[in-house]
This record gives structure tokens, C-alpha cells and sequence, in this order.
């Protein structure tokens, strides 16, 4: 009786995790679905967005995680990827893009309005720069206001940054606001507060459904009045283990005031979206404890 029951228990274990669990196995969405996926790349930010026809990618974490995001996109099937999207040269949000843009063909790469004196000398940006020229590309820079209208309706809007004289250069995030029928995201990269002020000064935000949130839920992000403006119903935090308290306590209680519906790939895994233009289904790659 006893080896039944401890037999049962291990099958309904087992049936319990293979059913939390998100895999290439889950049925494909329709057809007239938007996806976003919130790559979980440890430390850093990858998200890539699906929409019909258009496959775009926003950053790829360290270094280290490009060979995690290139195989990701290769198991969603992604044979080339319309728009790639470097936030700002951070590392752990560039380091990995070389690989990817090694391996799969590209047609645009997007940046923000850095001035040269403030784009750094590092190893990351510098393998990043060769990939987008062995890849025969160059920079595009974006400007606030430019919209750019995907397959099945989907629209990807630049809301920042607004200024070009910033100390930090998280400051000069590119920041990203995509709507699908009655669904909206907004991708933030590592905008600070100072960014946030002029996107509030500017009337460019509205209610959003998804917040990804800024600079992984770092204190010097997503503050009061950034977040009375875009009210989100739901927020996606992407950070791994580290040393800089990411995301902060205060951070997150600040959300915590708008949903309950905080999510995070530190202990979540990748997270996934899907958007009918009404509502979002979201499927998580294993449950947080």
C-alpha cells in the first residue's frame, strides 16, 4: 500500500511539472496572435516579439547568453529577424547580440542618439560593431516618434529617449511602446528617473497593459509619478543573481500598488505573452518558490 501511494505521488509530481513547464511543446498560437517573450537570460535584459510576419529582437543579454537567445530563436522557428534593437551599450543587455547576429540574418539594427564621446570602448560594444558590419549593416538611429507598422496590425512606437546630454547611459535607453489591438507593452531598457521625467514632461505615456520594468527593478527606476502615468496591469522584472540588489524592495512595493501581476525570469524562467488585441494569456517556464 505504501509503494502505491509513494508511486502515485511521484506520477502526480511529474504530471505537475510537465504541465507548469513551458516548452516548444505547447500548442502554437493563432495565427492573429501577438507574442512577446521575455527571454530569461540571467543578469540582463533579451526580449523578442513575434507578430505574423515580423520577428523582432530587443537586446540578448551578456555575452555569455547570446548562444542562449540564438538557439531560443531557433526553436521559435525564427529563420531571420526583422528588427534588432540594442537599448544602450551595457553589456549585459549588448554583450550577447554579436552572436546572434552571427548566426541569424538581420534586416535593420536600431540604436538610440548617443554622442560619440559618451559610447564606451569596451570589449562587448566593440564585437557588437563587428557583427553589424560582417553582417553588411549599419546603425540606424531612431528618433522619438518614429512608428513603425508590423504584420497583423501590431505597432512599434519610440517614445525615448527624449534628450541627448545624459551623465548616465542608461539615461539614453531606447524606449519602445508596442500596441496590438486593445494590448500595449512598453520596454523601458535601464531608463532612469531622469529619463522618466521627460517622457512625463513630454504627455507621451499612457495606460499600458505590461510594463517591462526599468533597469531591472533597480531603485533608480520606475518611480512614483513615471508609474501613475502608465498604470501598468501587469510588469515583467529581468534580472538574474546579483550583487546590486536588483530588484529593489521599494521597487517592487511600488508596483505592488498597481498589480499584483509582478513577474520575474530570476524566478520564473522565460515568460511568454500572448495577445489576442483583447487579452494576454501568460505561460511561465517554471514556478517561482
Amino acid at each position: 500500500m505504501t509503494v502505491c501511494l509513494t508511486v502515485l505521488l511521484l506520477a502526480g509530481l511529474l504530471l505537475c511539472n510537465l504541465v507548469r513547464l513551458y516548452s516548444a511543446k505547447r500548442p502554437a498560437p493563432a495565427e492573429d496572435t501577438l507574442s512577446v517573450h521575455f527571454i530569461d537570460v540571467g543578469q540582463g535584459d533579451s526580449i523578442y516579439m513575434h507578430s505574423g510576419g515580423t520577428d523582432i529582437l530587443i537586446d540578448a543579454g551578456e555575452r555569455e547568453a547570446g548562444e542562449t537567445v540564438m538557439q531560443y530563436l531557433q526553436q521559435q522557428g525564427v529563420r531571420s529577424l526583422d528588427y534588432v534593437i540594442s537599448t544602450h551599450p551595457h553589456s549585459d543587455h549588448i554583450g550577447g547580440l554579436a552572436k546572434v547576429l552571427e548566426e541569424i540574418p538581420a534586416e535593420h539594427v536600431l540604436v538610440s542618439d548617443i554622442p560619440e564621446e559618451q559610447l564606451p570602448l569596451s570589449a562587448s560594444y566593440e564585437r557588437f560593431l563587428e557583427a553589424v558590419a560582417q553582417a553588411s549593416l549599419t546603425l540606424e538611429i531612431v528618433t522619438p516618434g518614429t512608428r513603425y507598422q508590423l504584420d497583423k496590425g501590431a505597432v512599434l512606437e519610440i517614445l525615448g529617449p527624449m534628450g541627448t546630454d545624459y551623465e548616465s547611459l542608461n539615461n539614453y535607453s531606447l524606449v519602445a511602446r508596442l500596441t496590438y489591438g486593445e494590448n500595449s507593452f512598453l520596454f523601458t531598457g535601464d531608463m532612469e528617473e531622469q529619463a522618466e521625467k521627460e517622457l512625463l514632461q513630454a504627455q507621451v505615456l499612457s495606460p499600458v497593459d505590461v510594463l517591462k520594468v526599468g533597469h531591472h527593478g533597480s531603485s533608480t527606476s520606475t518611480r512614483k509619478k513615471f508609474l501613475a502615468a502608465v498604470s501598468p496591469r501587469m510588469a515583467v522584472i529581468q534580472c538574474g543573481d546579483n550583487s546590486y540588489n536588483h530588484p529593489h524592495s521599494n521597487t517592487v512595493e511600488r508596483l505592488a500598488g498597481y498589480t499584483d501581476k509582478i513577474y520575474r525570469t530570476d524566478l520564473q524562467g522565460t515568460i511568454v505573452m500572448e495577445s489576442n488585441g483583447h487579452s494576454i494569456q501568460v505561460h511561465w517556464e517554471r514556478e517561482a518558490a
